[in-house]
């Protein structure tokens, strides 16, 4: 007969549990230490926020990897933090992980202005949630400037005018640089300096010839123009090689287009759209083939002409300032000219003047913040988000999700001291079982004695000393019982047997709910809150990402709370368990070994 039943217990359980939880540390350890600040070198930021709601921008349709310039001045930014050349300033999306491409047009720490040209990959339409980081307070950082991938390939051109000498450079990855230009540079402007064109010899910029520079399938030109006092008709932007030909200009302060196809033969949009002498404004025009012709100044729509013919492609270079051919020289001043091969939308233009203009409603800029990696785990600050949009039924449902929890977590704290206590009363009884003499000997003891062998053992001897007393005989003068008396020792110890059973699975319950129902739970309030964040998304005007993300966010984090206290409660309910069967185990050997010292009718019982 096996006799290790007091040394029994669930070891292959808690291996099992001391694994799990060694690989759940080495995970832990093991995992990047992801933070809430990009990078610890940087040891400044600050937000910068976009607002295209109605109050703002008013920019209804959601743009990506649009161009938006970042002004800094004395009011929003502090100079004496970044280097002098502004080298270490970088610029990360709203995920906090991703740098974005970047440019700088000017920075001049001395008069403390700085502009920025940055690539934002997504400007959600009428929200204010939209936002990037800039870093900076880094002396050793390199140069982070990235001119070409500012701008995405449907640009070809793109020229800020802010030389101080020679030809103006083109931004852009096509590198369409100006191949001539007869103008003054280094004006002041809306946008740092700007480009005169009503010198004494009059002001030419020309543009070469480019494969890049096809606009087959849409042309969309903007500039910042101050013309002078009328003086008739000027040339802007002329393409033109004697047969086909675009032009846009200003005829009597009434801006245009005309797109030529040879033989008299044009399209032209009205002239209504007036532009003030010696005033900054932003011009643009698109040009839709087979549809339309647009021409918007200062985000706004300002003429419209229908187009029912492909876009002129002429053989010839571009000049700015004047026609192709001499003449109609522009008298005034320009800054920011843009070419793309698209047509972009009327949100697009909207979003270009008023993230340009000195007062623009786009950019909100936040205050500074230090820390240069203040050690905020990502995971505690997407927490704080999900806290902060959470909703009342979301609420409700975690609350009680999390009293499962508590409860589950009470229930395991006092079972395992039940076990501690129930293992250390079985040892010590144990001990003093092997040594007995006369079966019955410890009966009077047990004040000595806890555990499961010694109310097992009570139980039974008790029912054996009234059995033996009704029989007329006693306990003290032993000798082997009859069947009648071992029947009903038998029925009473696994009587106990089970009652201790019961006893060591009682509470285990909740531990079982918390594993199977925490989950389901959850689930309902993500299906709920998933539910009610669609119904809000079908009574507004737009569905985009940065709407849908915060509700859904807080819905998952249901699910979430279901199983941080599920999965816990699995393991815990496992171990249990196996800790119950091998505690019954023990109980059943123990029975069968006090069973066999009945039935031998010994006075003097062997050590077992």
């Amino acid at each position: 007969m096996n006799r290790n039943w007091t040394l029994s217990s669930g070891s292959s359980s808690a291996r099992m549990i001391a694994a799990l939880g060694a690989l759940v540390v080495l995970g832990l350890l093991a995992a990047p230490n992801a933070h809430a600040w990009w990078d610890g070198k940087w040891k400044q930021r600050m937000k910068i926020q976009f607002d295209t709601s109605a109050k703002a921008a008013d920019v209804k349709e959601s743009l990506l990897d649009v161009p938006v310039l970042i002004r800094l001045h004395t009011g929003n930014f502090s100079f004496s933090n970044a280097k002098a050349d502004g080298s270490d300033i970088r610029f990360v999306s709203s995920d906090d992980k991703t740098p974005l491409k970047y440019h700088i047009e000017k920075f001049d720490s001395n008069e403390e202005i700085a502009l920025f040209w940055v690539k934002v990959p997504r400007m959600s339409g009428g929200s204010i949630q939209d936002f990037i980081w800039i870093y900076y307070g880094n002396a050793s950082a390199p140069d982070g400037q990235s001119a070409g991938g500012t701008y995405d390939l449907n640009y070809v051109a793109v020229y800020h005018l802010a030389e101080k000498d020679g030809n103006p450079r083109d931004s852009t990855a096509y590198t369409n640089h100006a191949g001539g230009f007869t103008g003054k540079l280094g004006i002041p402007s809306v946008v740092g300096s700007g480009a005169q064109f009503d010198v004494p010899d009059g002001g030419q910029m020309t543009i070469a010839r480019s494969p890049s520079l096809s606009f087959t399938k849409g042309f969309t030109f903007s500039t910042w123009v101050r013309p002078g006092q009328s003086t008739g008709n000027s040339h802007l932007f002329s393409w033109d090689d004697g047969i086909q030909s675009i032009v846009i200009g200003i005829d009597s302060g009434k801006a245009y287009c005309i797109l030529g196809y040879g033989k008299g033969q044009e399209t032209a949009t009205p002239k209504t759209a007036a532009l003030t002498a010696n005033r900054w404004q932003n011009l643009a025009v698109t040009v839709d083939p087979e549809k339309q012709i647009t021409l918007y100044v200062d985000g706004r729509e300002a003429a419209i002409s229908t187009l029912n013919r492909p876009i002129p492609t002429p053989a010839a270079d571009i000049i700015i300032g004047e026609a192709a051919k001499g003449g109609n020289a522009f008298i005034g001043d320009l800054d920011e000219v843009q070419l793309s091969n698209v047509v972009r939308s009327a949100d697009w233009i909207k979003e270009t003047f008023q993230s340009q203009v000195p007062d623009g409603l786009l950019t909100l800029y936040k205050e500074e913040e230090s820390g240069g990696g203040s050690g905020e785990s990502l995971t505690i600050h997407n927490l704080k988000v999900i806290i902060k949009v959470n909703t009342l039924d979301g609420w409700m449902i975690i609350g009680g999700i999390i009293i499962i929890g508590i409860a589950s977590l009470i229930v395991y704290r006092q079972k395992i001291w039940m076990f501690h206590e129930i293992r250390n009363g079985n040892a010590k009884f144990a001990q003093a079982f092997r040594r007995m003499k006369h079966p019955l000997d410890l009966l009077e003891k047990g004040q000595d004695f806890q555990g499961s062998f010694y109310r097992v053992y009570r139980a039974g001897c008790e029912e054996l000393k009234t059995l033996l007393e009704e029989q007329g005989d006693t306990y003290k003068e032993w000798k082997r019982p009859s069947e009648e008396v071992m029947t009903g020792f038998r029925s009473a110890v696994f009587k106990e047997a089970m009652q201790e059973s019961r006893r060591l699975a009682s509470g285990t319950l909740i531990l079982n709910v918390a594993v199977s129902g925490s989950p389901f739970l959850g689930l309902l309030g993500t299906v709920w809150g998933v539910m009610n964040t669609f119904a809000s998304l079908a009574e507004s005007t737009e569905a985009n990402l940065a709407a849908i993300a915060p509700g859904v966010a807080s819905a998952l984090a249901c699910t979430l709370t279901g199983l941080l206290v599920a999965i816990p409660a699995l393991f815990a309910y496992s171990y249990l368990t196996g800790h119950i069967r091998d505690l019954n185990a023990d109980v059943r050997m123990f029975i069968d070994d006090l069973n066999s010292k009945l039935e031998k009718g010994k006075t003097v019982v062997s050590a077992i």
